[in-house]
């Protein structure tokens, strides 16, 4: 599999461009950032733009209506989704033979300040009026996906892997095993059918702090929709209690795919500020609650495995993955009876 081409040279831009009716002359073109959509920044007289070459793998034409009829509708429900402008076809996107592109007024806001429990918790209560607001979308156009995150599509990455001709450390070897065995556990105690039994919205589907801004200790936006889909709602709050509520050794790089997947160490205290967040608005049932810990599981190897596969190059998948990969599991492991019964969120089942 090819890693994500993420460059959108400037003559590529101002060609693209060219399908908008724009607020006045183009006076720069900077490089945007990411790790799976191509984008740059246009100065256009006094306004700040963002151009997006959407990826391949979500440019399908019933998927680009319903990403953009979702945004509009959270959009009217409150929520600091942005909407593209129109282009010249009146469509909020333009189709090329080669690719789509959306163009975005650029929304201000500050990166999340980690470790901020104010923040945190307004993480948490966004994602509840999220799904909140997504549960009643009419949607346009079919965007049917498989299960996120599947125990099977772990396993087989790790096969191919590990049949490749590649030399593997001790350490990098240990991971590996630990991996194939979690997936394993994964397969057995959270099947399809459990799966799709859990309450399902349109999540996000990327709840970390990269696809958030911040003013002051609210949320001033929400980003990157793509992986918008129905699924189990659990999805999010797994992601969300990951990645909002861990220290890194390093500062998070949003366009960095090493440094959105570098290893962690949770901190109960922000993960009852993400949990009391949450619980603002929806109360986690107790089978929600009780798949929390495996649906974790399932996100952080799933992060490492499938980024391996589609944004780093063969000859480094294997550092990639391995590196401190057991430390976030030796944390759910440890915690797994508290998450289940809500008491590591500070949430107390039986106000459900």
């Amino acid at each position: 599999m090819s890693v994500t081409n993420t460059s959108l040279p400037e003559p590529e831009a101002r060609l693209a461009l060219q399908c908008w009716l724009l607020p006045g002359a183009v006076d720069a073109i900077e490089p945007g950032s990411g790790t799976a959509n191509a984008s740059v920044i246009v100065r256009a007289g006094a306004h700040t733009l963002l151009l997006k070459r959407r990826n391949p793998r979500y440019a399908k034409d019933a998927w680009v209506r319903f990403d953009h009829a979702l945004m509009a509708h959270l959009a009217a429900g409150g929520i600091p989704v942005p909407v593209a402008l129109p282009a010249r076809d009146g469509n909020r996107w333009a189709a090329t033979d080669d690719a789509v592109y959306e163009l975005y007024p650029f929304m201000l806001g500050d990166e999340h300040a980690w470790g901020d429990f104010a923040q945190v918790h307004a993480a948490g209560e966004m994602l509840a009026r999220f799904h909140l607001a997504s549960a009643d979308f009419d949607a346009p156009a079919d965007k049917r996906w498989p299960r996120y995150h599947s125990p099977t599509d772990i396993a087989s990455g790790l096969a191919s892997l590990q049949s490749e001709p590649l030399r593997a450390t001790a350490a990098q070897t240990d991971a590996l095993s630990l991996a194939a065995s979690v997936a394993e556990g994964l397969r057995t105690r959270i099947p399809d059918d459990r799966y799709w039994s859990l309450p399902r919205t349109i999540v996000h589907g990327d709840w970390h702090p990269g696809n958030l801004k911040f003013a002051g200790n609210a949320v001033a936006g929400v980003f990157d929709l793509d992986w918008c889909t129905s699924q189990p709602r659990m999805i999010d709050l797994a992601d969300g209690l990951l990645f909002f509520c861990s220290h890194r050794a390093e500062p998070i790089v949003p366009g960095d795919i090493w440094s959105l997947t570098q290893s962690f160490r949770m901190d109960a205290d922000l993960v009852v500020a993400f949990g009391e967040g949450y619980r603002t608005h929806i109360m986690p049932t107790p089978a929600e609650l009780a798949a929390l810990p495996d649906l974790m599981r399932s996100r952080w190897l799933y992060c490492r495995i499938d980024a391996a596969a589609r944004k780093i190059d063969r000859e480094r998948r294997l550092k990639f993955i391995a590196r401190d990969l057991a430390t976030p599991l030796d944390w759910i492991d440890a915690n797994a009876d508290r998450i289940a019964d809500g008491t590591a969120l500070g949430l107390h089942v039986s106000d459900a």
